[in-house]
């Protein structure tokens, strides 16, 4: 999920050895040395504890540590020092959600919005959580109230997303598209722009956006199969048998996959292959 750790608004002056501390603090987050930065902060705390800012820091340095309890106890002071800062309150909610507490962390991504209606982090990690707990309406209010108040390429994904699985292929594309025109290099939006032009049957532009997308990401080994299945509906088989064969190194169990070996083989003229793969896709229905 999305969140910034951008500074939140410092308090009245501290002694000046405990803000020498946190600015040392703040160069080594700055550079990556987390732990030098978690030392430098505890440090600076143990001086002037009521600084809700320097709280926020240290659960920010925490979170990148992987260090959730920690970092919700930092963000909760942060919050209770420092009021209803939007920022503290999506990184809050951001940890809830990481200790699976997650109708928590709904609450605080809602008031979060409330102090900052254009806190795009926060309505992004809100619309994430609806669509997994399978509220498409809501999760489409909180994506497009994100890209309105930060257009970008993940936000757009994510409304394509929705759209997908609500099997509104059309409205999908169109985010999909969006989210390409602003990042070109994501190979997660080509993948899913191919995978609905190949439901609307658009075989040759579905294969050229699986092609875009191993080009990106080698790693995305299903749309080795999408692109066999596309390349065998426009009969290139031979193409189609070999984009089949690598995906099967992958997914040697996926009853879908033999299948279409089956039809390939079968279009290439060899008979045994294609029972073999026939078989093999009934067992693993």
């Amino acid at each position: 999920m999305s969140n910034r750790d951008q500074d939140i608004t410092r308090p009245a002056a501290v002694d000046a050895r405990a803000a020498e501390a946190f600015a040392r603090g703040r160069s080594a987050e700055q550079q990556g040395a987390y732990g030098e930065a978690l030392a430098a902060y505890r440090e600076a705390l143990a001086g002037a504890p009521g600084q809700a800012e320097w709280w926020y820091r240290l659960g920010c340095v925490q979170r990148k540590q992987g260090d959730f309890g920690g970092a919700h106890e930092a963000f909760r002071k942060a919050v209770d020092l420092g009021g209803e800062d939007s920022r503290a309150l999506t990184n809050l909610g951001t940890v809830l959600d990481e200790l699976g507490r997650r109708a928590e962390a709904m609450q605080m991504y809602l008031r979060a919005i409330a102090a900052d209606p254009l806190n795009a982090d926060a309505h992004h990690n809100l619309g994430a959580l609806y669509a997994e707990e399978g509220r498409p309406r809501d999760a489409v209010r909180c994506f497009e109230a994100a890209v309105r108040a930060r257009p970008d390429a993940e936000g757009y994904l994510n409304l394509g997303l929705v759209h997908f699985r609500d099997d509104a292929y059309d409205e999908a594309l169109s985010y999909f598209e969006q989210s390409i025109k602003i990042s070109p290099q994501s190979s997660n939006a080509q993948y899913f722009t191919g995978i609905v032009l190949q439901k609307k049957g658009l075989y040759r532009e579905a294969a050229d956006r699986f092609r875009k997308t191993l080009e990106l990401d080698n790693r995305l080994v299903r749309a080795h199969f999408h692109l066999g299945t596309c390349l065998r509906k426009l009969e290139k088989h031979e193409e189609s048998l070999a984009s089949l064969l690598r995906a099967l190194d992958a997914f040697p169990d996926d009853g879908r996959l033999h299948y279409q070996l089956a039809l390939t083989y079968d279009a290439l003229l060899m008979r045994q292959e294609a029972r073999k793969h026939y078989r093999l896709a009934r067992q693993e229905r």
